[in-house]
């Protein structure tokens, strides 16, 4: 069962990309999804999943919770997986799995309640705002040339805002590289400094740093898609191919950097 999860959220991803897009690089809708009864935000994974296929609403219910509203789903609509899970250590080997289960939600519009109420408005922050409002910012330094974090030094640099095409551009690499800073040791310690470079650690840290930019980024309704080279997309295909797991456990990392920042909930050592 929990093999067909994996390989179910898997392919979920692996058919944008075998589609020429990178569903956590591409032009996020403007307003987070979230529970229609709960308004909470959908996190992780499930705000990946969500975020896949363009809806007319943010707002997604299970068929329960519209059938209780005195609602119907829509003949002929396809819901969304949602998961549900928490992380568990082998006591034995130390190896950190999920225990999951899924269930499915529609988005409002595929119900009959989507013209009967009148949806709310989200507010979003400024790319700038957001930024000001996170905790355990490093120093934020700028050069001429890239963007990087320095785990040995704790320190960002990238360039300045006026060398960028638009703030968006500047705002989405900067996000990508405080989630990156939220792994040093000191921190959610998802890497050692003098590792950080290893292959098919750095690989995994990059997915985490590049989901969490991209929920952080859908925060101020900025659109971070990128040049979606060949190159790019069959090697995140191969990647995940070879490992079924990665995207949701990069998802979990990802949530747990950003709830860190804006210190939504206390996150314990993510180290394996």
């Amino acid at each position: 069962m929990r093999n067909n999860i994996y390989e179910k959220v898997t392919n979920l991803i692996l058919a944008k990309l075998a589609a020429g897009v990178i569903p956590w690089r591409k032009s996020w809708i403007a307003l987070a999804p979230k529970n229609f009864l709960s308004k909470n935000t959908y996190q992780g994974i499930n705000f990946l999943l969500l975020s896949l296929s363009d809806n007319p609403s943010q707002y997604f219910i299970t068929f329960k919770q519209c059938k209780d509203k005195g609602g119907h789903i829509l003949k002929g609509s396809t819901g969304s997986p949602v998961l549900f899970w928490k992380i568990i250590e082998n006591k034995t080997n130390g190896e950190e799995f999920p225990l999951i289960r899924y269930s499915t939600v529609f988005n409002l519009a595929q119900t009959s309640l989507f013209e009967e109420i009148e949806e709310e408005a989200g507010e979003l922050q400024t790319a700038q705002e957001l930024f000001k409002s996170l905790s355990h910012i490093p120093e934020v330094k700028h050069n001429v040339s890239r963007a990087f974090y320095s785990p040995a030094l704790d320190y960002i640099s990238l360039p300045p805002l006026s060398q960028f095409d638009t703030e968006a551009e500047y705002y989405s690499a900067l996000f990508h590289e405080i989630i990156h800073s939220t792994g040093h040791s000191s921190k959610l310690n998802r890497f050692n400094p003098a590792g950080f470079t290893h292959d098919e650690k750095y690989s995994f840290e990059e997915l985490v740093a590049e989901l969490g930019s991209a929920f952080l980024c859908s925060m101020c309704g900025i659109d971070n898609t990128i040049d979606n080279s060949a190159a790019y997309i069959q090697g995140w295909s191969k990647k995940l191919k070879s490992d079924d797991k990665m995207i949701l456990r990069a998802s979990t990392k990802a949530k747990n950097a950003v709830n860190y920042l804006l210190n939504n909930s206390a996150v314990k050592s993510e180290a394996a």
